[in-house]
């Protein structure tokens, strides 16, 4: 999520030690490399159908969704993809829609998707383009286990926590504070796309500890997913407030649970 989306900045420097990553020269060099295969998709060409054979391939891709912050309260502009190939951006607005044949992958079991935030994507998704969100690993469900903490980080301020980078290294600057629906994308807000798409990949990577956390992440995100289901739309533009924590009973209930399973990691 970005500060457009009305979002509040929380204090990184209060936050536990125990789920930092430090990047090193290496995976920096490594993330810049990422950047320069950024692929914009706006039309049903050779190009759209080569990027969903590349996805439908991987096991796990990053996904991100712009504007998503008020679920189905905004049309959908931005659909971003990371895959260990590169970043797929599909400009919905030009395209017009999600088609079915990447329809049927977000809603697949497989590959997995890693997302921040999935009960406000997952609400944009199915109420904007009819898509029941699948396979979903929720880096902030992940983060909030990890950490034992309820505080809503947005994917900017966690990929900040758990990599040990400044806020303004990971939002660069003036493009967090855009929505990303006016046309054309700048070459900058594509770079900031798909940093932070890239970002929560490798994010997921570094808080995946094991099979048993991993499948316990899975199954509460797909339920924290569900949190604004059969809800009207005037009560989920209440419970979608800047900071709200609705749905975080969820992860109450996990969270003796999974401690205990961490302990014996």
């Amino acid at each position: 999520m970005n500060k457009s989306d009305g979002n509040e900045s929380f204090a990184l420097d209060s936050l536990p030690e125990n789920i930092r990553y430090p990047f090193g020269k290496r995976e920096l060099e490594i993330l810049e490399k990422q950047l320069d295969r950024i692929v914009l998709i706006y039309q049903v060409d050779t190009t759209y159908h080569s990027a969903l054979k590349d996805i439908k391939d991987q096991k796990i891709i990053s996904l991100l969704v712009e504007p998503s912050f008020y679920g189905r309260h905004h049309p959908t502009s931005i659909l971003v993809v990371a895959t260990c190939n590169g970043t797929y951006i599909f400009d919905i607005k030009a395209l017009g829609l999600i088609f079915l044949e990447l329809a049927k992958i977000l809603e697949a079991d497989q590959p997995r998707k890693v997302i921040h935030y999935s009960h406000r994507i997952a609400d944009h998704l199915l109420h904007r383009q009819r898509i029941s969100l699948g396979g979903i690993f929720d880096t902030f469900v992940a983060v909030c286990l990890s950490s034992n903490t309820r505080i809503p980080y947005t994917l900017p301020e966690a990929i900040s926590l758990v990599f040990g980078l400044p806020m303004e290294k990971v939002t660069g600057g003036c493009e967090s504070q855009r929505n990303f629906t006016a046309r054309p994308l700048t070459h900058s807000q594509m770079r900031y796309l798909a940093k932070l798409v890239q970002l929560q990949h490798i994010m997921h990577d570094h808080l995946n500890y094991s099979h048993i956390f991993c499948a316990e992440v899975y199954r509460i995100s797909l339920e924290f997913s569900h949190s604004y289901y059969g809800l009207r739309s005037c009560d989920v533009a209440i419970n979608m407030a800047p900071a709200s924590s609705f749905g975080f009973q969820l992860l109450d209930s996990f969270c003796k649970k999974a401690d205990k399973e961490l302990e014996q990691i």
